[in-house]
């Protein structure tokens, strides 16, 4: 799996607290973790706007005008990887990701906001803070250069109507005090963030021994923090409480 695959997979056993928890990839695309996870013999289950062909099609569900096809309080554990920037709706999406969580239940979510430099869908920095002619010239340029993802087959011009096509109708970036509210009103609680533990856990992963006891230190998890935000996005950890806070 990829690190980031990885990286939730770990902490969805670990964030829980309990030896077994029942888990759901929010967005789980194609359902990766959700086989890996079920291959490990633990309780994995995905829900995503088409569920993916699966030889057990029970255990992924599709999305119903946002709503979950779970009880209530059914899972442990919710983890969603890069998928709230393409959810049109969150605060309806988060409301049934606690409907689902038990008390005390852990939701983890990683996904860039309105305050990222890079825009991973492009491949490109800044694009996404640009005026739509701005944007479409530094993309044809870049492309020239050699940078950018998915520009195979298409010509610069091509390429940049393409991505910034999809970036109008696929690619919605809040801001942190709007999924704030949204997150403390669903969950009763704020979210915590939780970008130092994933870049350790990339640089662990990346098998970088030095720049691992760096990231270790203390003194390193803001700087961790600020290049997660700024290159990933956020990653938050948040317990649902019995009573809104």
């Amino acid at each position: 799996m990829s690190p980031n695959y990885e990286f939730v997979f770990q902490r969805a056993l670990s964030l829980s607290g309990i030896e077994r928890p029942r888990v759901l990839d929010y967005g789980c695309g194609r359902g990766e973790v959700v086989v890996y996870g079920r291959n490990a013999g633990y309780e994995f289950f995905g829900a995503d706007l088409d569920a993916p062909a699966s030889e057990r099609p029970e255990h992924f569900r599709a999305l119903r005008n946002g709503r979950l096809d779970f009880d209530e309080g059914f899972f442990d554990v919710v983890i969603s990887n890069q998928v709230f920037e393409h959810v049109r709706d969150p605060e309806l999406a988060v409301s049934e990701i606690a409907r689902v969580l038990k008390p005390g239940g852990v939701f983890l979510a990683l996904f860039p906001d309105s305050t990222s430099w890079f825009e991973g869908h492009v491949g490109l920095y800044f694009v996404h803070h640009m005026p739509e002619l701005f944007a479409h010239l530094y993309m044809r340029a870049a492309h020239r250069l050699g940078f950018g993802y998915y520009r195979e087959g298409k010509s610069s011009k091509e390429w940049a109507d393409f991505m910034l096509w999809q970036l109008k109708t696929d690619v919605f970036y809040y801001s942190p005090g709007e999924l704030r509210r949204w997150w403390r009103s669903a969950f009763g609680s704020p979210p915590v963030p939780a970008e130092a533990d994933f870049m350790r856990f990339r640089i662990q992963s990346a098998g970088r021994r030095g720049l691992s006891l760096l990231a270790r230190l203390p003194a390193a998890a803001e700087v961790l923090s600020f290049v997660c935000r700024k290159r990933a996005g956020i990653v938050w950890v948040t317990r649902k409480t019995d009573v809104p806070a």
